[in-house]
């Protein structure tokens, strides 16, 4: 049982770190714009928040999932 525990751990570590390899040309796009130019109208410019890109929401799992197998062990 401790060898096909191991086995499994082995696979998720290495899927986890090759995900990695695959997330594209290393480019990071910011997608930031400079904020407007002030009004004299009285009106306040807030940043509303983005929802996260899939890649983050991907990370988040993966490393969640590494966490709750790193308990096993």
């Amino acid at each position: 049982m401790k060898s096909y525990r191991n086995a499994l751990a082995a696979l998720v570590l290495a899927i986890v770190f090759s995900t990695s390899a695959f997330a594209g040309d290393g480019v990071i796009y910011t997608e930031k714009t400079p904020p407007p130019p002030p009004q004299a109208t009285g009106v306040i410019y807030t940043e509303i928040a983005t929802p996260a890109p899939e890649s983050d929401v991907l990370t988040e799992v993966a490393l969640n999932l590494l966490q709750n197998l790193l308990v096993l062990l």
